[in-house]
C-alpha cells in the first residue's frame, strides 16, 4: 500500500545558545587538526618518516652554521650553539635597548646592539677566564675580565718577543 502524500510541512528549527556554539566550534577546530595532524603522527610512528624530518630540517638549519661544520669537533659545534652566550646577549641586548629607550626608538636600537655585543663579549671573556681556573662565581665579574685581557696581553707579548 503506497504512502499518502502529506498535507502540511512543519519545519523544527534548533537555536543554540552561545556555549553551545562554542562548544560546537571547539570541537569542529578539534576533528579539523585531528584529520589535518593524523598524517604526521602517522610519518614521525616509523623511522624512515623521522630520518626524512631530521634530514629536512639539517638541510633547513645547514644555512646557519658555520662554514666547515662538518669538519668542526663536537667542541666546536657546542661551542658554537652555546646557550649561556645566547641568554648573556639577550640579557644585555635588553638592558641596552631599556637605557637606550631614554633616547627614543633610535636609541633603544642602539643601546640594544651595543648591550648585545658587549654580552657575548662579557661571555667569552668569562669563559676563558673559567678555563684558567677563575671560579664561575668570579668569571663574570671585572676581575675576571682583567685577569683574562692581561693573560691575552702577556701571550702577545711572548708571542712578540719569540718572533724577534
Amino acid at each position: 500500500m503506497p504512502k499518502p502524500k502529506p498535507d502540511e510541512v512543519i519545519r523544527h528549527e534548533l537555536v543554540l545558545g552561545r556555549s553551545e556554539r562554542d562548544l560546537l566550534e571547539t570541537a569542529t577546530t578539534a576533528f579539523t587538526v585531528n584529520r589535518v595532524l593524523a598524517p604526521f603522527a602517522t610519518l614521525l610512528s616509523s623511522t624512515a618518516g623521522v630520518l626524512l624530518v631530521a634530514g629536512l630540517v639539517l638541510a633547513y638549519l645547514e644555512r646557519f652554521l658555520p662554514e666547515g661544520w662538518p669538519e668542526m669537533t663536537e667542541t666546536q659545534v657546542f661551542d658554537w650553539f652555546e646557550t649561556e652566550n645566547l641568554v648573556v646577549g639577550g640579557v644585555f641586548t635588553g638592558l641596552g635597548a631599556l637605557f637606550g629607550s631614554i633616547f627614543g626608538f633610535g636609541g633603544a636600537a642602539a643601546g640594544a646592539a651595543a648591550g648585545g655585543i658587549y654580552g657575548g663579549f662579557a661571555q667569552e671573556l668569562a669563559e676563558e677566564g673559567q678555563e684558567a681556573g677563575v671560579p664561575k662565581v668570579l668569571s663574570y665579574s671585572q676581575f675576571s675580565q682583567i685577569y683574562v685581557l692581561a693573560r691575552r696581553l702577556k701571550n702577545l707579548i711572548q708571542e712578540q718577543e719569540n718572533a724577534s
